[in-house]
């Protein structure tokens, strides 16, 4: 997005449709950031967004290598150029232009688009074959995705390329194509995109016209919780923007498990805050009185709990209730051959061809006497073996300890067991008669409908407190994102011959794991 002041205009890109559809709200706040009403939210900082945008960069880098081997000087390649600079821009325009309608040019890349209201810059726009009709031959919109699957985000750019091939008049494919991750090509008509996108930029141009460009720093900046009449802007709640103004509003999203039709619910019956929420006397018109219950409940709790905002310290102890014992009777009877399980995984890790995306490097697990096991996987055939070994382990053990059980906690580690046995062809009646049989225990759910905790989060981390005393976690490794920016680290470490240095970080996350491991056994025990 570009903010021309003396022409009180706001100049928006492809990336602009994927923004506001994520969060309306934070997208016409960054307009008010632009024209200088509001200071800009800054990106908080995320080391694997960071990697993914650079592995997707190397993905676009490396089709571009595949043309200009295939084609030559057949790739136009137009030199970058940022929106801000108009000379550039301009000159990138022109050298687009004068390719596309050049009959030698086979690709295009990084094709320069501007207009009074757009501005964009297309991965490639690549030729279709010669019909032999006598017609000029079509482009097709390409765009490189790391994702191994189409969004609707990433569709609508392409169509915005397209629209800006229609406004030219130059001949294009009734198709437009995403280059994806795994190396497979994810075909799209023309014909089905284009109302969607003409929508969406509708959506654009009356959010634009409802920030009054015109008025400049004098205009009034967008309101949290003001839906702009029929506008309706929707705010997700999630993102950094909102998330200052949910703190700062005491909005009803602080409550764990608000769902945004209850808070509209909520809101409609005049109960806007989690305060108001915590003291209200009676369930708004549309609710059951049994999730506003629950939810009051919730609201209470995190007024009444220290760690209720979730800013005062990681080690506080949450308050909480017991609200359904009966949901705690689901639990199995404590068996000493019982197993408390967890995966760290890298879900960026691929190798040769690309075709799969993901590894779980390393499977630990403790026993009822906080003995830790594990199985390390640096490559896809590694985790194939760790798998098998695994469910070995796991068969031979339940011979042993026929009413054991595995516990963890969230469903991640049976998901990926699943997943790893189809991508390897290897294990899966086994791993499905785990599942039959009740082997597995996801405590996530238990906590849920047992409890009432005065947190914002019922991630383990956030319960640990309540249960692991003095041996709550304080290594440097505190979120599973930083586990894998830790692996990544070791991975570079070994790959540049300091193989102890990668040990050493290897040996922390194994720390860390076992102490999830260890924190899902004493979490059992404690519920």
């Amino acid at each position: 997005m570009r903010y021309i002041e003396h022409e009180a205009r706001i100049v928006w890109s492809a990336s602009d449709l994927k923004a506001a559809a994520e969060c309306e709200f934070a997208w016409l706040r960054a307009i008010d950031a632009k024209i200088g009403r509001i200071d800009a939210v800054p990106d908080p900082e995320d080391a694997t967004l960071e990697r993914a945008a650079a592995l997707g960069t190397a993905h676009e880098l490396r089709v571009l290598d595949e043309y200009r081997h295939r084609l030559g000087g057949a790739v136009r390649e137009i030199p970058a150029a940022r929106s801000s600079d108009v000379a550039a821009l301009a000159e990138a325009v022109r050298l687009t232009d004068a390719a596309l309608a050049d009959p030698s040019a086979e690709v295009v890349y990084q094709a320069a688009f501007a207009t009074e209201e757009f501005v964009g810059f297309a991965d490639f726009l690549v030729r279709e074959p010669d019909a032999g009709d006598g017609r000029p031959r079509p482009w097709v919109v390409q765009d490189t995705k790391l994702a191994r699957r189409a969004r609707v985000t990433a569709l609508m750019q392409l169509a915005a390329y397209v629209d800006q091939l229609d406004r030219l008049g130059v001949p294009r494919s009734d198709e437009v194509q995403l280059l994806l991750g795994d190396g497979g090509i994810s075909t799209h008509r023309v014909d089905d995109l284009m109302p969607v996108f003409a929508l969406r930029r509708a959506r654009l141009r009356a959010l634009i016209a409802d920030r009054r460009v015109d008025s400049g720093t004098a205009g009034a900046v967008v309101p949290w919780g003001d839906p702009r009449g029929d506008l309706a802007v929707l705010a997700c709640g999630r993102c950094p923007t909102c998330e200052i103004e949910v703190v700062a509003h005491r909005d009803l999203l602080l409550v764990a498990g608000m769902r945004p039709v209850q808070r509209d619910r909520l809101r409609a019956g005049g109960i806007d805050t989690i305060d108001a929420l915590a003291a209200a006397p009676a369930a708004p018109e549309g609710m059951s009185a049994d999730t506003f219950v629950s939810l009051r409940t919730q609201a209470r709790l995190q007024l009444e709990s220290p760690a209720g905002d979730g800013a005062a310290g990681e080690h506080v102890v949450p308050t909480y209730e017991v609200v359904a014992p009966a949901s705690l009777g689901v639990l199995p009877r404590p068996d000493h051959g019982d197993l408390f399980f967890d995966f760290e995984g890298d879900p960026l890790y691929t190798e040769g061809k690309r075709e799969h995306w993901g590894i779980d490097y390393l499977f630990g697990w403790v026993d009822t006497r906080e003995r830790y096991g594990a199985l390390w996987a640096h490559s896809f055939d590694e985790e194939r073996a760790a798998l098998e070994r695994f469910l070995d382990m796991v068969a031979v053990r339940r011979e042993q300890f026929p009413a054991m059980h595995i516990y963890h906690y969230a469903p991640y580690e049976p998901t990926h067991l699943l997943t790893m046995a189809a991508r390897y062809g290897v294990g899966e009646a086994d791993v499905d008669r785990l599942l039959r049989d009740g082997v597995f225990v996801d405590l996530y759910p238990v906590v849920r409908r047992a409890l009432r905790v005065g947190s914002r989060s019922y991630s383990i981390k956030k319960l640990e407190p309540l249960y692991m005393g003095d041996e709550v976690r304080t290594s440097d490794v505190q979120r599973g994102d930083d586990s894998i920016v830790q692996y990544v680290e070791a991975r570079a470490l070994a790959a540049d011959g300091d193989v102890e240095a990668a040990q050493r970080v290897l040996d922390d996350l194994a720390d860390y794991n076992r102490y999830d491991c260890v924190s899902t056994r004493r979490l059992r025990d404690w519920l």
